[in-house]
C-alpha cells in the first residue's frame, strides 16, 4: 500500500512539473516574439535557441530562430535553423522562402538540384508520418499479422476468405510500415549535411593544416560531409567540388 502511494504521489508530482512546464514555455515562446518585434533580434533569438535546445523542435519554432539570426546578420545560424525547419516539414513556404533570401547573402552560392517528381513523391510519404508514427504504426499491424496466424493455426477449421485476405493485408501493411520507418529514422540520424559557420574557411587538398589550400567557402554554404577523421570533414558541394576541412567549422544538421 505504501508503495502505490508512493507511485501516484510521483505520477501526480510530474503531471504538475509537466503542467506547469508548458506554460512557462509558452511565455517565453511569447517573450521572444515580442523581443523580435522590437528589434531585439539576437536577445530574441537566444530565446527561441534556448527553446530548441530544451528538445522543442516545431518548424515555426526553428523558422522563428532563423528569422531573428537573420535580422541579426548571423546568416550561417539562420540557414541553419531554415534547413531544421525544413526537415521537419519540408512543403513549409515560409521557411523555403526565407531559405532562399538568405542564400542570396552568402558569397558562392550553389543551388541545390531540384528533386525530380518521385523524389517529392518519396519525400511526400516519408513525413505523412513522424519515425516514430512510422514504428508504432509496424509494431500494430506485426500483431495484428501473428494474431491472424495463431487464429488460423489454432482454429484450422476457422479460415474465413476474410481473415486470409486481413491477415495479408497486415503483412504487407507491417513491411511497409516497416521499410518507411526505417529509412526516415536512417534520414533523421544521419547528419551527414551542414553549414559552414565560420566567415572564410580554407578547404584544403588532405586532411591536414600544411596541406595545399583548394578553394574558400564562405559563412552560410550548405555542404555534405562524405568522411571525416579526429579533426577534419571531407565534403562535397552540389557542384562537385571536394575537399577537407576543420569539422569544427561546420554546424551538422
Amino acid at each position: 500500500m505504501k508503495r502505490t502511494l508512493t507511485a501516484i504521489c510521483a505520477f501526480l508530482l510530474l503531471a504538475y512539473n509537466v503542467s506547469a512546464a508548458a506554460p512557462d514555455q509558452q511565455q517565453r515562446f511569447e517573450k521572444a516574439n515580442q523581443l523580435y518585434r522590437q528589434k531585439q533580434y539576437t536577445e530574441a533569438a537566444g530565446i527561441y535557441q534556448q527553446l530548441i535546445d530544451e528538445g522543442y523542435h516545431q518548424p515555426q519554432l526553428f523558422t522563428n530562430a532563423g528569422n531573428a539570426w537573420y535580422k541579426a546578420n548571423k546568416t550561417g545560424l539562420a540557414i541553419y535553423n531554415y534547413e531544421k525547419a525544413l526537415a521537419r516539414d519540408p512543403f513549409n513556404k515560409s521557411a523555403h522562402h526565407n531559405l532562399s533570401v538568405a542564400n542570396q547573402r552568402v558569397e558562392g552560392y550553389v543551388n541545390d538540384l531540384p528533386l525530380l517528381f518521385f523524389q517529392q513523391w518519396w519525400l511526400h510519404l516519408q513525413h505523412f508520418h513522424s519515425p516514430n508514427g512510422w514504428a508504432v504504426g509496424a509494431v500494430i499491424f506485426f500483431w495484428l499479422l501473428i494474431a491472424g496466424i495463431i487464429t488460423m493455426l489454432i482454429v484450422p477449421s476457422f479460415k474465413p476468405a476474410l481473415l486470409r485476405w486481413g491477415t495479408g493485408v497486415a503483412t504487407l501493411l507491417f513491411f511497409f510500415y516497416l521499410t518507411i520507418g526505417i529509412s526516415t529514422y536512417v534520414t533523421a540520424n544521419a547528419h551527414n549535411e551542414g553549414i559552414i559557420m565560420g566567415s572564410t574557411v580554407k578547404v584544403k587538398a588532405a586532411p591536414d593544416q600544411g596541406s595545399k589550400d583548394m578553394f574558400e567557402l564562405h559563412e552560410g554554404v550548405k555542404v555534405q560531409v562524405t568522411d571525416a577523421t579526429q579533426e577534419y570533414c571531407k565534403i562535397l558541394l552540389p557542384d562537385g567540388k571536394t575537399g577537407w576541412l576543420a569539422c569544427a567549422e561546420i554546424r551538422r544538421l
